[in-house]
């Protein structure tokens, strides 16, 4: 009997048993594989990819498509993502021209690209939800509180003058200018319970009287209103010029003497012309009497007639114009509480809701829109200077834009200073707001599409400013009005400034990442958008003092914005590895003489110590830029302790102890600043044979791709438009001769616009200069990240 083979052992036979004998793609043929993967069949087919495991499956036609693999997952997701952005695309350009959706947008038709959505529409989607990190709570912003519960608080992205002002609580401990001697003995309770006082019954008549008896003369009267409509008006106009004279000044100042007649909401939007008036009037001196006992007159009146039971359009529009006021003579507190109640008492009216739509006669419809995107465009600008939500949503509101573009003879869209301010903050600096300065922070691809979005919105040729954001010097017929000045200024700052909050926290996170070299870090072009933003806004607000010394010196806001720009020029200049420290130094000094130059005393004095502090180490780190005690240690701490009062100018997570004052205050109407009289910088070292730092030389070849920077002309050429930048005191100055100076471009003038021609910094901003090129500001793809902390450890290295 033959003897059998020897059986297998166990291991053996488990072995064979788990090896795979033929693909699956050649199970599914009755194919002979080769079982060398990826076989020799699935080679031929071109399928090699889903071997062994994947499979072909058959689809519409008989076609072959790829199953059980990512790569078809992935395939739709890109063209769904496409489809999505040309479907937006399409909207956006449609919507320009017609109010009607276009056919291609209809609902059927934008399911499409999502085939496998529909199929599991019953399925909620499964958020991501990460527990909050530090950074996320680090960026709620700055709260301060007092022993006696009052409490402040500004957002990561506010301005940085008003979070040095909240940090130290000197708000509470201004002296209060006394306006009410000279006012009649019943009105100052009046003024001062305001807007909580009932309607007044039985002492209304003896009111009334007096507060008609303390308006001024018919002269004064439309002297100061004049003014108004000159200097102050330009800006915000709650009450139009025609509207306001037909149904307030003519109606009490020729009435025969019923003035008493007038409702008192009318009364009090005149008081607060005269207020205004006089406070614009460069014939006296700035934060005047007068204007705080004219603003205290319309007080009293809004006080007679409750708002709270009286609401009417001439009770918001004073309301509105006590903003105003109290914008002029930055009086933080008061302001913002005033204008959520303005809002609500124009939604109490139905302002939000189109006019049109009730059927009113053309002319109220048309002063309702007016007041209300007034309203809207104060609300939307003063949330970015505090770092606080708007308070009205678009979804709420559907009245239409009471002004319409036009075509100039050149077939450019032209359009009032008003018509933009109103588009600007609808489709432009809502949707900032909302995906920027949220409660939720940004992703650093959401700033760089808005970057964009921001950059590319269209200021018409009657605003754009000449030398300024790209537009060429040219001589005009004629001088362009005071008006017509702020607001062509007025609209390129919101821009730039816009700009500079939005990429402030990022160009921190930029020097904390690579300390040594920030534009080595993935934030870099963050850190030339602040930088130039930076300087471009100092150039401007020097170049419009220039022109308006007086005028531009009451629009303390101004200033505060390039207060906020010198911490970044700081802590640029401060950093002598980079290119543009000096530069940067140079537009330090530019702001720091802007400051100097101006004549109130009591605010520059707060801060022109520390813009010497901020010189004063730039100039020590280029002055010696290899000293060891400048260079960063990697265990040292990102604050330091003596310097924690600066770490709330950026917004981070703080709670403020303050003292709480012995009674409450009121508004100071002799000044706003933070600290008393008898305070004053400290001597300010000379420079005429002080530090010296060794200077780069220059070569004029290496920044001809550079963006062009926001200034582009010399003042010879525009004799209208002077620029502000003053030159340096510092040694940091390069010098030019000025008849050279009128035919030079950016790229040969660097110290005047803010660039510096060094050879190793054409080496760093190849891939930018490459970016400018296609139009396409940013390209590197970041993760999300919060970046309010970074800010303020960066601003405290720099104290």
């Amino acid at each position: 009997m033959a003897s059998s083979p020897p059986s297998l052992t166990g291991p053996m036979r488990n072995k064979r048993r788990g090896a795979a004998l033929s693909c699956a793609e050649c199970r599914r043929l009755k194919l002979k594989c080769s079982r060398i993967f990826p076989c020799s069949n699935c080679v031929k087919k071109g399928c090699g990819a889903i071997c062994p495991e994947g499979s072909l499956t058959t689809g519409k036609g008989n076609r072959f498509v790829l199953a059980n693999t990512e790569v078809l997952h992935d395939k739709i997701g890109e063209l769904a993502t496409r489809v999505r952005q040309l479907e937006d695309a399409l909207a956006e350009s449609h919507n320009q021209n017609s109010a009607h959706p276009h056919p291609l947008l209809s609902e059927q038709l934008l399911q499409i690209k999502r085939p496998l959505e529909r199929e599991r529409l019953d399925v909620p989607p499964i958020r991501d939800e990460k527990p909050e990190s530090t950074d996320t709570i680090d960026a709620m912003g700055s709260l301060s509180i007092s022993h006696g519960g009052r409490s402040t608080f500004f957002g990561q992205t506010a301005n940085s003058w008003y979070l040095l002002r909240n940090e130290e609580g000197s708000d509470e401990e201004k002296p209060v200018l006394n306006v009410h001697p000279s006012m009649p003995s019943d009105l100052p309770w009046m003024a001062h319970t305001f807007p909580f006082s009932p309607s007044i019954n039985k002492s209304s008549e003896d009111v009334r009287h007096t507060l008609a008896r303390s308006l001024p003369s018919l002269q004064v009267a439309q002297r100061l209103c004049n003014i108004y409509y000159r200097h102050a008006a330009w800006m915000y106009t709650p009450i139009s010029d025609e509207d306001f004279n037909e149904t307030i000044f003519k109606p009490i100042y020729h009435s025969d003497g019923s003035q008493e007649s007038v409702g008192l909401h009318n009364l009090s939007v005149l008081y607060m012309v005269l207020a205004l008036g006089t406070l614009v009037d460069l014939d006296h001196p700035s934060h005047s009497i007068e204007a705080a006992q004219y603003y205290q007159l319309a007080r009293a009146a809004l006080a007679v007639d409750s708002v709270f039971d009286q609401q009417s359009i001439p009770a918001i529009q004073a309301l509105l114009l006590m903003c105003h006021y109290l914008f002029w003579e930055d009086v933080e507190g008061s302001r913002w509480t005033m204008m959520g109640l303005v809002v609500k008492l124009a939604q109490s009216v139905g302002l939000h809701r189109d006019s049109g739509r009730w059927k009113l006669d053309a002319k109220e419809t048309y002063r309702r829109r007016c007041l209300l995107w007034e309203i809207y465009t104060y609300d939307s600008w003063q949330s970015l200077t505090f770092g606080r939500p708007p308070s009205f949503s678009l979804a709420h509101i559907d009245s239409k834009r009471p002004h319409e573009s036009t075509k100039n003879g050149q077939g450019e869209v032209e359009m009032t200073f008003t018509a933009w301010k109103h588009s600007f903050c609808a489709d432009c600096l809502s949707v900032v707001h909302d995906e920027v300065f949220g409660a939720r922070p940004p992703s650093y691809k959401k700033i760089q599409d808005l970057d964009k979005k921001v950059r590319m919105f269209y200021i018409p040729p009657s605003l754009q400013v000449p030398g300024f954001g790209g537009v060429k010097t040219s001589r005009e017929i004629e001088q362009p009005s005071t008006e017509l000045t702020m607001q062509r200024y007025t609209a390129f700052a919101i821009k730039e400034i816009s700009l500079f909050y939005m990429h402030r926290g990022f160009f921190a996170r930029a020097f904390e990442d690579s300390p040594h070299d920030p534009m080595a870090s993935k934030y870099a072009a963050s850190v030339l958008a602040a930088y130039t933003s930076a300087c471009s806004f100092v150039g401007l607000i020097g170049s419009l003092w220039k022109q308006h010394p007086a005028l531009s010196e009451r629009m303390w806001f101004l200033f505060t914005h390039v207060f906020s720009c010198t911490i970044v020029l700081g802590s640029i200049a401060a950093k002598s590895q980079m290119a543009i420290a000096p530069s940067a130094l140079s537009h330090l000094d530019s702001a720091f003489n802007l400051f100097n130059s101006t004549s109130e005393t009591v605010r520059k004095n707060k801060i022109l110590p520390f813009l010497q502090k901020l010189r004063e180490r730039a100039r020590v780190a280029l002055t010696a830029p290899l000293s060891p005690q400048l260079m960063e240690s990697p265990t040292s701490p990102p604050i330091k302790s003596e310097e924690e009062e600066l770490a709330a100018l950026g917004g981070m997570t703080r709670l403020v102890p303050r003292k709480s004052s012995s009674t409450p205050s009121t508004p100071s109407f002799k000044g706003s600043s933070p600290i008393s009289q008898s305070a004053s910088p400290p001597p300010l070292r000379s420079d005429s044979n002080g530090s010296s730092y060794q200077h780069v030389p220059t070569n004029g070849n290496n920044w001809s791709n550079y963006p062009p920077q926001a200034s582009e002309y010399s003042p010879e050429q525009y004799p209208h438009y002077t620029h502000g930048n003053v030159q340096p005191e510092s040694p940091t100055a390069i010098s030019y001769d000025i008849q050279q100076a009128q035919q030079l471009t950016l790229e040969a003038m660097p110290e005047f616009y803010g660039y510096h021609n060094v050879p190793t910094y054409q080496t760093e901003y190849t891939q930018y200069n490459s970016m400018q090129g296609s139009n396409d500001f940013f390209h590197m793809p970041v993760t999300g990240t919060d970046i309010s902390d970074s800010w303020h450890n960066l601003m405290a290295q720099y104290r």
